[in-house]
């Protein structure tokens, strides 16, 4: 059976790079042709070096290229404050031997794409703000037509984690948001209705922390650094949100989705990066209905497909990492 091609397009980050960990422990069952670094949790610079140390670490033998240094229109906006300073919880990966592509993202997804085979597509996995995709979509509207649909971390129904209603992916570049939600591409949100409920708890935290399997020890400490210095201590668990889509594209059975209709708001005020769901299927034609929101997640099965992940993939890493 031939494997789903995948690009990635992220700003790592402590979940984006779980979410690279739990990608390379599946890489199987992908072909990713390539990661794209956007300017997000933390500088261009650093979530950059985060891809592609992050990339080599866990076994991803990818190109890695820089991306958007900030949003279409507004000022860059980091999170340092929940990845700390280097953008993986304080956690030290390795130099990697490789280095990052000169081209830019953006190029580098139209070259990608341009190059399929005839009649293959990609789906692009996106767990940063959506500023690549929207300049690629700009700059080069027939891209399009080779992506088979995008599964992104962002977004909410229900409730924001940066505002009121606004989650901080959308809130960091909503311009970037309604360009992508209006392409007719295909689109997967796995927004805060069902991150929230991907977590891990304090206990298996401490556990993964406690482990002398090199992946599962440095996620345990990434996430451990967001679940001791953020309000997730309060809650005893820290939501690993950029694993979702992957996790979805494995097991979508874990999770309730709902055919949508994605807009944003994009006005200054309190309602800037609110995403509106509209779920009124009944009221749209069949062929507009292209996209899917996730509602809920069923937080065991979640923890134990991550957890499981983890470990497996540090078993392949013993021989190259010594404990």
């Amino acid at each position: 059976m031939e494997k789903r091609r995948i690009i990635v397009d992220c700003d790592p980050g402590v979940d984006d790079a779980i979410a690279l960990a739990y990608a390379a422990a599946n890489q199987d069952k992908f072909q990713i042709l390539g990661i794209t670094a956007v300017s997000g949790n933390q500088s261009i610079e650093k979530v950059t070096r985060n891809a592609l140390n992050v990339a080599e670490y866990f076994g991803l033998d990818v190109p890695v290229a820089r991306g958007m240094e900030g949003p279409i229109v507004k000022e860059p906006l980091s999170a340092g404050e929940i990845h700390g300073e280097n953008g993986l919880g304080q956690c030290e990966f390795p130099e990697a031997a490789g280095a990052v592509l000169e081209e830019h993202a953006v190029l580098f997804l139209y070259r990608t794409l341009k190059e399929l085979p005839k009649g293959k597509k990609v789906t692009m996995i996106a767990t940063g703000p959506l500023t690549n995709i929207a300049m690629l979509l700009k700059l080069f509207p027939k891209a399009k037509e080779k992506i088979l649909e995008i599964i992104f971390m962002g977004g909410a129904v229900m409730g924001g984690n940066v505002t009121p209603s606004a989650e901080f992916n959308i809130y960091a570049d909503p311009e970037a948001a309604s360009i992508v939600f209006q392409s007719g591409i295909p689109l997967v949100m796995c927004g805060l209705d069902a991150t929230l409920k991907c977590t891990l708890k304090r206990n298996q935290v401490m556990k993964l922390c406690q482990s002398g399997n090199p992946a599962a020890k440095i996620c345990g400490d990434m996430a451990g650094f967001v679940l001791e210095n953020t309000s997730a201590k309060y809650r005893g668990e820290v939501s690993i949100h950029d694993v979702v889509p992957w996790m979805y594209l494995l097991h979508p059975e874990i999770f309730t989705a709902k055919r949508t209709i994605l807009s944003v708001e994009c006005a200054d005020g309190p309602a800037r990066g609110t995403t509106i769901c509209d779920l009124r299927w009944w009221d749209h034609d069949e062929e507009g209905l292209t996209s899917a929101v996730l509602l809920d997640a069923d937080q065991e099965k979640f923890q134990e497909y991550l957890i499981t992940a983890l470990y497996e993939l540090g078993e392949t890493m013993k021989g190259k990492y010594k404990e």
